[in-house]
């Protein structure tokens, strides 16, 4: 078999590497190119264990002469090998590109299956057995995770830790705020901190609920009555995700009742309260935060419901600076702006596409 160089296993090679897999005996098989060909250029029987014999790997090589090393690994199957490949920095350019470039080709000519670890060593000091454990240390080492991996082994570990076991989601856990399944555990401040907004008294209401990423339970960040929607902003922190729901007292004029119609405000008994979720995420917030509050919105807002909590509107944000009262109009009303939407009941007729033209 040819490499990306032209360079190819002899004959005697293949069948030298094939009477050492069925011998027990031979530790190292050394490999040169010679007449553009892989050829085997020395070989060592076992005189101990592996970590012995290996002490003596270095003195098969040369200071300045690149090889290729096949060692034999004490396996139970006897026919694991180790593939070392040797190419000294102060080696010939020609030589080191050769060799560089052949050793795939000599792994598959012999059998990459029989190869179960390989090394590349640019000097004698990497041939050490201090080299090969430190070498072990790194193969065995856990690897690299990016920030995306890394914030998903952080949830994993808090569903573990919260006694969740390998066929449970998060949506398994149960709250005591109701039967039905959801994303956090409530703290009671939080729960009851929601539950009186179903207490409609004719006065904004706000509460701010935060996620402790640490056990993922659901607390009361803050609390408070007669907030106007322009204060909002100055309410909702733009420096971490958060959960507002915010009971909105409209005041009572011809134009709010005539398009409070057009929502659907589910056991609201006063049409001029509306109670409107907001779910605030800021740009800069870790993702480890983000993606534990965007996966939990939908759990916060049917817990809520399991209160006697209904939501008129679920809306969503990156810059709190960006809520206020016009915001909540256009959220509520649903209706992108420049554009108009018929008031519920109108139909509107439907336009036929029109066909083909006829042939003539």
């Amino acid at each position: 078999m040819s490499s990306a160089s032209g360079i190819g296993a002899a004959p005697e090679l293949v069948e030298c590497f094939a009477q050492a897999v069925t011998q027990n005996d031979l530790r190292v098989i050394k490999v040169s190119i010679k007449n553009e060909a892989l050829v085997e250029s020395g070989k060592w029987n076992k005189q101990g264990d592996f970590m012995s014999d290996y002490a003596h790997i270095v003195n098969y090589v040369e200071d300045n002469v690149p090889a290729y090393l096949l060692v034999r690994l004490d396996s139970a199957s006897g026919s694991e090998w180790l593939s070392i490949s040797y190419v000294p920095d102060n080696a010939k350019v020609r030589d080191k590109m050769l060799y560089a470039s052949t050793q795939s080709a000599l792994k598959k000519a012999l059998g990459d299956y029989r190869f179960k670890d390989s090394i590349f060593a640019t000097s004698k000091a990497d041939l050490t057995t201090d080299g090969y454990e430190a070498h072990q240390r790194h193969v065995n080492a856990p690897k690299p995770l990016s920030a995306r991996e890394e914030a998903m082994q952080s949830i994993r570990a808090a569903e573990k830790a919260a006694g969740l076991n390998k066929y449970q989601g998060a949506g398994e856990r149960r709250s005591h705020a109701g039967s039905a399944p959801v994303g956090f555990k409530w703290t009671s401040e939080a729960e009851d901190a929601v539950k009186d907004l179903a207490n409609r008294e004719g006065c904004s209401k706000l509460v701010i609920l935060s996620v402790n990423t640490r056990d993922e339970s659901l607390v009361l960040k803050q609390s408070s009555r007669d907030v106007s929607p322009n204060q909002l902003a100055s309410f909702i922190p733009s420096s971490e995700p958060t959960y507002t729901f915010y009971l909105w007292s409209r005041q009572r004029n011809g134009e709010d009742l005539n398009s409070i119609s057009m929502w659907h405000l589910s056991t609201m008994t006063i049409p001029n309260l509306v109670l409107v979720f907001i779910y605030c995420c800021p740009s800069g917030s870790p993702v480890k935060h983000r993606m534990v509050y965007s996966s939990g919105v939908v759990s916060v807002v049917n817990a809520a419901k399991g209160m006697g909590v209904s939501v008129a509107k679920r809306s969503e944000t990156s810059d709190p600076e960006d809520i206020n009262e016009a915001f909540l109009q256009q959220e509520l009303s649903n209706t992108p702006s420049g554009s108009s939407t018929p008031v519920s009941g109108e139909r509107v007729a439907f336009a036929k596409p029109r066909g083909p033209p006829r042939r003539r």
